[in-house]
C-alpha cells in the first residue's frame, strides 16, 4: 500500500436504521502559477484562468510590479527574487509558471538561476517574454528604441483595460492619457524593464531544464525580427510560437486561442499526449533539443531552495 491518502465526506444521510456517506477521493489537479506584467494586476488573468481553472488549479501571485508601484522593490531583489519569494506561498507543488511580458521574464531568469537542484515546475508557458541576442548591440539608438516600444506596451495595456470604452476616445484623449500613465511611471519603471530586456543575452537558458511554451505575436517588439529565432536557439527547451494574429495582451485579447495552445502543451507535457492543429498562420521555431546537465554558469547564483509548509521546495 502507498502512502495514506485523505479522502474528504462530503455528504452523510442519517436514518433511524443506519447511515449512508458519501466519500470523495482525493483528486490532484495540476497546478499553475500565474506570474502577471510590469504596471499590470494579478487579476488581469481572470479571462485566462477563467478556462483554464477547469483543469487546473490556478494561483496568481500579486507582485511588487503591479500598477502604481513606486519601484523601490528594486533596491531589494531582482523579479527572480520576487517570484522566488511568491512561490513559497504557493501550499502545493507547482506544476506550471505561466508568465506574461516583464513576468515571463521574471519566469525566464527564475529559470535561468534556478542551480542544480531545478525550479519548482515541471513546465513553463512565457506570454509575449523579450530577448536581445548577443548580435544587438546595446547603444543609445537600442535605448531610444525600447522607450518608444515600452510607451507603446504601455499604451496598448490602457486599451486593453479600457475595453469596448477605448474605441468611443478620441485618439488626442488616448494620447494624453498615455503621456501621464508614462510621467506617473517614470524613469525607474522604464529602466526596469529595460535592465532585464538587456540582461536577457547573459542569462544561461541553454541549462532549463524543463520545457516551456513560449507564446507571442509576430509584430510584437519583444520578440521582433530575429530576436524569437535567438531566443529558440538560446533556449533548447522551448516550443517557440508566433501568431500574426496575437498583439502583447493577447492572454485578454485572444483568450481562446491562447487556452486552446496552452493546454495543448499542458497535456503533453504532463502525462498526456493531445496536440492541437496548427494552423497555417503560426511560425513554430523549433532547434535540436539536448538533455541540459543542471550546470549553472560560473557567474551565475543559484537561488536558495526554502522549504514549503508542507515540504515542497521553491
Amino acid at each position: 500500500m502507498g502512502a495514506e491518502q485523505k479522502w474528504d465526506r462530503v455528504a452523510q444521510v442519517p436514518s433511524t436504521v443506519d447511515t449512508v456517506t458519501a466519500w470523495r477521493a482525493p483528486q490532484r489537479r495540476p497546478v499553475v502559477v500565474a506570474v502577471h506584467g510590469m504596471e499590470d494586476s494579478w487579476q488581469s488573468w481572470e479571462k485566462l484562468t477563467g478556462l483554464l481553472g477547469a483543469e487546473h488549479q490556478v494561483y496568481a501571485l500579486d507582485l511588487p510590479w503591479r500598477a502604481g508601484n513606486d519601484y523601490r522593490w528594486r533596491q531589494y531583489g531582482s523579479p527572480a527574487h520576487w517570484l522566488h519569494q511568491g512561490l513559497q506561498a504557493i501550499p502545493e507543488p507547482v506544476d506550471v509558471l505561466l508568465g506574461h511580458s516583464f513576468g515571463a521574464n521574471a519566469v525566464l531568469q527564475y529559470l535561468a538561476h534556478c542551480g542544480a537542484a531545478g525550479p519548482a515546475a515541471r513546465t513553463a508557458v512565457l506570454a509575449a517574454p523579450f530577448y536581445r541576442p548577443s548580435t544587438l548591440e546595446c547603444d543609445w539608438s537600442l535605448y531610444h528604441q525600447s522607450f518608444a516600444g515600452f510607451r507603446s506596451v504601455m499604451t496598448e495595456g490602457m486599451r486593453t483595460r479600457l475595453g469596448t470604452r477605448a474605441a468611443a476616445l478620441e485618439p488626442e484623449l488616448i494620447t494624453s492619457m498615455a503621456d501621464k500613465l508614462i510621467e506617473r511611471i517614470g524613469p525607474m519603471g522604464f529602466l526596469a524593464l529595460y535592465d532585464q530586456f538587456v540582461a536577457t543575452t547573459e542569462l544561461n537558458l541553454s541549462q532549463v531544464p524543463i520545457p516551456a511554451l513560449v507564446l507571442a505575436g509576430e509584430h510584437d517588439q519583444g520578440l521582433a525580427g530575429d530576436r524569437a529565432e535567438a531566443l529558440a536557439e538560446a533556449m533548447p527547451m522551448a516550443d517557440v510560437q508566433l501568431s500574426p494574429d496575437f498583439g502583447h495582451f493577447f492572454h485578454v485579447d485572444h483568450v481562446v486561442d491562447a487556452y486552446e495552445r496552452i493546454t495543448a502543451f499542458l497535456r503533453v507535457h504532463l502525462g498526456g499526449t493531445e496536440t492541437r492543429p496548427r494552423d497555417n498562420t503560426t511560425r513554430e521555431l523549433r532547434h535540436d533539443r539536448t538533455e541540459p546537465t543542471h550546470q549553472l554558469a560560473d557567474n551565475t547564483e543559484p537561488l536558495t531552495a526554502t522549504p514549503y509548509p508542507n515540504g515542497h521546495t521553491a
